[in-house]
């Protein structure tokens, strides 16, 4: 069966649709920052330990050493996160690139800044009884919400492994990680996609592995940082010290795993134990230079956004990144 008839999902688009069209309102509500002076509203989309630089820098007021001072808010979501952004509840955000690129199709005019977080940390998960992709059809698959980077691939892990995603599994909205494994344990989902702790837990719970992310692609754009232009221009020098924070808190991260671990377990609620086996899977991912991922990472993603009818066409560089906020290297 052709792609693009592989990935025709109704409940997609309509998701989607819902997004755009907030966005698009949200526009009418003005472009400027609610904070001021040198606060920064930070959002996130969910409790994540691959934001582990983020908590670092909260935990150890990092924030405050480039005169700053930042509000932290977790959203349910990458949809809840984008509408924040637009709506200028939020300054800057660190969550998936299906956010700012959907909002830069639905005409809205925003930018990431900073990449980074470049983790093929995604792995999925089933009941004793599917030991495949392939063997999950009929079943009810979990992800964060219609739309999210989680469907999307889970979308295209299925079509890869030779299902129709639209019709041989049922994709279900389902929240962040832990709530998804609750729904998992209660016999309401029978496949899921997981990052760290979680993927720990499944595997605790007998749940079988059938699928990691890094048997698809090389590199994966996990979070970036975005907002809208209207900010950045109007606070350069506030954006920038933000950027170098988190810069500065990747490179710690990547110097003092353990001292790392311990803000992501605080954060997280878990134990030192878990934070510290869960960034083992990715720590060497990270780049403080605020990178993206590499050409062929960046070609497979794009390919999944359009075969999964998540974009209508791949945007130029030009239109969505700004690099001008990037650390300098030597």
């Amino acid at each position: 069966m052709p792609w693009k008839k592989l990935f025709r999902s109704r409940r997609t688009r309509l998701a989607i649709a819902a997004i755009a069209v907030t966005l698009a309102a949200s526009a009418c509500s003005g472009s400027g920052s609610a904070s001021g002076g040198d606060t920064i509203t930070l959002g996130l989309p969910v409790q994540a330990t691959t934001l582990a630089p983020v908590y670092l820098a909260n935990d150890k007021n990092l924030w405050k050493d480039h005169g700053l001072t930042v509000k932290v808010v977790t959203f349910k979501g990458d949809a809840e996160l984008a509408k924040a952004v637009l709506s200028g509840d939020v300054d800057v955000a660190v969550g998936s690139l299906t956010g700012p690129l959907t909002a830069e199709e639905a005409g809205q005019d925003v930018k990431v800044i900073y990449g980074g977080f470049d983790m093929t940390a995604f792995a999925w998960y089933a009941i004793p009884e599917i030991h495949s992709v392939a063997e999950g059809k009929g079943k009810n698959w979990g992800v964060t919400t219609l739309g999210s980077s989680t469907d999307l691939l889970t979308r295209f892990a299925a079509a890869k492994a030779g299902l129709n995603p639209n019709s041989d599994i049922k994709v279900v909205q389902g929240g962040a990680s832990a709530a998804r494994l609750a729904a998992m344990k209660a016999g309401q989902l029978q496949a899921n996609i997981f990052t760290q702790p979680q993927t720990i837990y499944a595997e605790k719970e007998g749940y079988n592995k059938i699928l990691d992310l890094k048997d698809l692609v090389d590199g994966y754009p996990m979070h970036v940082t975005w907002g809208k232009p209207a900010f950045m221009d109007s606070n350069p020098d506030r954006a920038k010290r933000f950027i170098d924070t988190l810069s500065s808190a990747m490179q710690m991260t990547k110097d003092q795993p353990d001292v790392a671990a311990q803000s992501v377990a605080n954060a997280n609620k878990i134990s030192l134990e878990d934070a510290k086996a869960s960034m083992s899977e990715w720590i060497d991912q990270l780049y403080p230079d605020g990178r993206m991922p590499s050409a062929s990472a960046m070609d497979a993603f794009w390919d999944m956004g359009l075969q999964g009818k998540v974009f209508k066409a791949r945007l130029p560089d030009s239109q969505w990144l700004d690099s001008r906020f990037l650390p300098k290297t030597s």
